[in-house]
């Protein structure tokens, strides 16, 4: 057994030296630190401004609940400006689209609505401002966990729980034309919850597109199997999100949705 031998004069005086000496980051790691809380103070900067543009709204009687129909809505924000806006957070499992993916999904969902389409984003607002920024449409909404996003447009923001999947306005069973829906976390339960609520908020008729990652086909073509939610088809579409590794891809319930995202 290593017997502790007793510290010198000099170690100990170096240690205490050493104890009392302030720490210092190296000047990289400081500029990286002092970047990203500059970047934060920014996004919060912007998310304040936009709440406020919309408090204000209201106070001058200019963003009322009811009467979707027929009414311009304040122009949606830049897919750039979002992102300067609202940060990712990784805890909720946000990863937004890149934008140039979100710019081409749009031009796509667009070709297949009218003005009067009901459509509903569901854990994916990248999508819906893309979509609202390109053209908006008074029927759409964006169904999210993340309150931050009733910020963006507080008339077409529904809060949405997917561990409480038939908790929302009832108005909407049965509602909505076409689903978008990115399912958060990759596994079946989360899968099974959103399924769930898709199936009491879309038309008998209407079409869903699911967008997630490849390593839970064969969970998606199970939970999506029967009407109105499937069967679903493979699409066309390349599926880009700006910090994910995965392979991701698009499945749609429609006949023809094969083509989607062809160009």
């Amino acid at each position: 057994m290593e017997i502790p031998r007793p510290r010198s004069r000099s170690s100990s005086t170096s240690s205490s030296t050493c104890s009392g000496s302030p720490l210092a980051l190296d000047p990289s790691v400081l500029e990286l630190l002092n970047s990203h809380l500059a970047e934060k103070a920014e996004e919060e900067a912007r998310f304040k401004a936009l709440e406020a543009e919309h408090v204000a709204a209201r106070l001058a009687g200019l963003d009322v609940e009811d009467d979707d129909a027929g009414r311009e809505d304040k122009p949606m924000i830049s897919l750039d400006d979002y992102k300067k806006t609202f940060g990712e957070d990784w805890q909720l499992s946000q990863f937004w689209y890149s934008n140039e993916f979100a710019d081409h999904l749009s031009t796509k969902l667009h070709g297949m609505c009218t003005r009067e389409t009901k459509i509903a984003f569901m854990c994916s607002p990248t999508a819906f401002v893309s979509f609202q920024h390109m053209k908006q449409l008074p029927g759409a909404h964006v169904f999210e966990v993340d309150s931050r996003f009733a910020a963006l447009s507080p008339r077409q923001f529904v809060p949405y729980d997917l561990d409480s999947p038939d908790d929302f306005p009832k108005k909407f069973q049965g509602f909505f034309d076409i689903v978008v829906v990115d399912p958060p976390f990759l596994n079946e339960v989360t899968n099974v919850k959103v399924s769930s609520t898709i199936r009491q908020i879309i038309k008998p008729n209407g079409k869903l597109l699911l967008l997630t990652s490849t390593s839970v086909e064969d969970i998606v073509k199970k939970v999506y199997s029967e009407p109105p939610l499937g069967p679903l088809r493979k699409t066309a579409l390349d599926v880009q999100h700006g910090q994910l590794a995965n392979d991701f891809a698009s499945w749609g319930n429609w006949d023809g949705a094969e083509e989607f995202g062809r160009d």
